[in-house]
């Protein structure tokens, strides 16, 4: 079955947002760890207003909380 532009959406979001986690987690100086961090969360947020437009307002909560589980991620 072929994704839909929505899901490609969001599994790139995600992908970029675990790639930033990633580098924050190994930056070696603060602010490259802040810069990373920032943009992990401009990722989370891209992502839950995609699914807000397409699944609504409960559907962004639950998935942008969920993510924060999954991470542990607190940015």
């Amino acid at each position: 079955m072929t994704a839909t532009p929505y899901q490609r959406l969001l599994t790139a979001l995600e992908t970029d947002r675990t790639r930033q986690l990633e580098s924050a987690r190994l930056a070696k100086h603060p602010e490259t760890r802040i810069a990373a961090c920032s943009m992990a969360s401009a990722f989370l947020h891209a992502a839950a207003t995609a699914v807000r437009e397409f699944e609504g307002p409960e559907a962004a909560q639950a998935y942008a909380e969920r993510a924060v589980a999954e991470t542990g991620d607190r940015t």
